[in-house]
């Protein structure tokens, strides 16, 4: 391949992935709905069949779940895109096949055994499974037994959180790559202005998903929020550090390897990296806020500010149309959508402290010693989050605030968080339809490829990120035909997948 043959290859490849306009909500969420689907039908699968072997965690449990999980959402980001509505048909009608099948059938004297005695039932049951369950402030020193610990540990997290937030990094890891193919459909593309598409939705999410489980060190601590800010500072920076180098390192090798970039995206110089770095240093600066307002007050403040600046202010149309003349200039969507996600990123944070502990309350009690799971208050809460949320991205809508990712305005910060929340509330449904006690047994309520997932987040973004560029410098992604494209996509999931497995099997937890 010449130079003049590469450089224009590369033009091409950066028109590819500029100027496009989105597709319409429905069938991104029958995209997103897949996922659930997934999860819905390994759930009847997984408790009233036996395909799964968990106590050696073979490579058949390994391929059944890729199969059921990771598969069909390959599929309807890229061939079954147009499909993706008949794929939940057909993965939520296994299910209730499954479910009326395999499930067991109570007779009617144990059906009127159990209506009579229900009460006392579930008031046995909830002690039953309360035994090292109680959460303080401090919680290392809960209990002296390491087992203790570890039950109760693993007692805090739950299920429906853990299947979220690696749903959320599988479709990322999927669209990262597909979005180079001609079998990504475009209108699932980042778009340049305004619209909503599938990886504008995914952006946001991303940084939804951490915002959720950054609540967890508040909870453990709750004092950690009254600290001096100097200390809380210096920590927040170190915690940044290996991201933001990340971010440089990013820089240095898309530009050292004259790689295509989409410069509207965030600019000349930002890239996501860079958002994803300095949110733990403003969240530690917005702290000093915390003792007026909630963290969801503070970022409802930010992002209202900031809408107000774009449209009052000519913000709106220095993002778009000013010329780069210098570095400010240079990054100026990277530099000013970091207000839009540092909001989402607040709005999650508050949310987390309602799922993180056991009691959703936990945090608005004052005698916060001993407190019970309540898995259907939580339900209901975040049913109300999700109402209130989409209620006000119907009348910012009408106030005829277009969504933007490119500028992270009011819309998108209302539309992700509306998104995120309900699908929360939808996975925790399916938790207490088929693990209504998941206390008991976690492990049992997770497939082991979510868990592998989530115990190396980070990590197995940055695989998705190598990999894809070194597809990409590979293969003229563009001109490759949709089956081998589809091929190509499949095995670099499988990768990154196996890759997980393989650190979860080794006990291996990278934190970056």
């Amino acid at each position: 391949m010449d130079d003049f043959d590469q450089i224009a290859y590369k033009k091409e490849k950066e028109a590819w992935v500029t100027g496009h306009s989105g597709g319409s909500m429905w069938e991104i969420n029958s995209v997103c709905g897949v996922i659930l689907s997934s999860y819905i039908i390994w759930s009847s699968l997984s408790k009233y069949t036996k395909p799964f072997n968990y106590t050696t965690n073979d490579t058949r449990t390994f391929i059944l779940e890729f199969i059921i999980i990771v598969l069909p959402n390959i599929l309807a980001c890229t061939i079954l895109s147009s499909y993706a509505f008949y794929i939940n048909v057909i993965l939520l009608s296994l299910s209730i096949y499954i479910n009326y099948k395999f499930a067991p059938k109570p007779s009617a004297e144990q059906e009127k055994l159990k209506k009579k005695s229900r009460w006392e039932k579930e008031s046995d049951d909830e002690k039953e499974g309360l035994e090292g369950l109680i959460i303080k402030e401090g919680l290392d020193g809960i209990d002296d037994d390491e087992n203790s610990k570890i039950k109760l540990e693993r007692s805090q997290r739950k299920p429906f959180l853990s299947v979220y937030r690696a749903s959320m990094m599988i479709l990322t890891c999927i669209s990262i790559l597909a979005v180079d193919f001609f079998v990504f459909p475009r209108r699932f593309a980042k778009v340049e202005t305004f619209g909503a598409s599938l990886m504008d939705l995914g952006v946001g999410s991303f940084v939804f998903s951490s915002g959720i489980v950054a609540a967890r060190p508040f909870l453990k601590k709750p004092e950690n929020r009254f600290k001096p800010l100097k200390g809380q500072l210096f920590k927040a920076v170190k915690q940044a550090t290996p991201i933001l180098l990340l971010g440089f390192i990013r820089l240095i090798m898309v530009k050292g390897v004259d790689y295509q970039e989409h410069v509207t995206e965030y600019g000349v110089h930002w890239n996501f990296f860079f958002t994803l770095g300095f949110l733990p240093i403003f969240v530690t600066l917005c702290r000093a806020l915390q003792k007026f307002a909630r963290f969801s007050f503070v970022g409802l403040f930010i992002v209202v500010l900031y809408q107000i600046a774009l449209w009052e202010f000519g913000l709106e149309d220095y993002i778009q149309h000013a010329p780069r003349t210098n570095l400010i200039s240079a990054n100026k969507e990277g530099i000013f959508s970091f207000w839009g996600y540092l909001s989402i990123f607040l709005f999650a944070l508050d949310i987390g402290h309602y799922i993180l502990p056991l009691d959703p309350y936990y945090t608005l009690r004052s005698n916060r010693q001993t407190k019970k799971p309540k898995p259907k208050k939580l339900v209901m809460i975040l049913f109300s989050w999700s109402i209130l949320f989409w209620l006000a991205f119907l009348i910012i809508t009408l106030c005829n605030i277009k969504i933007s990712r490119q500028l992270a305005n009011l819309s998108y910060v209302f539309w992700v968080v509306s998104f995120n929340t309900t699908y929360l509330s939808l996975f925790q449904l399916v938790e207490l339809y088929y693990f209504k006690h998941y206390w008991k047994s976690y492990e049992k309520a997770v497939p082991n490829l979510v868990e592998a997932i989530n115990d190396n987040g980070l990590v197995i973004f940055l695989v998705a990120n190598l990999l894809t560029g070194f597809i990409n410098l590979s293969i003229r992604t563009i001109y490759t035909s949709s089956f081998v494209a589809e091929i190509i996509i499949i095995g670099y999931m499988f990768i990154i997948i196996s890759f997980s497995i393989l650190l979860k099997n080794l006990g291996l937890r990278l934190k970056l």
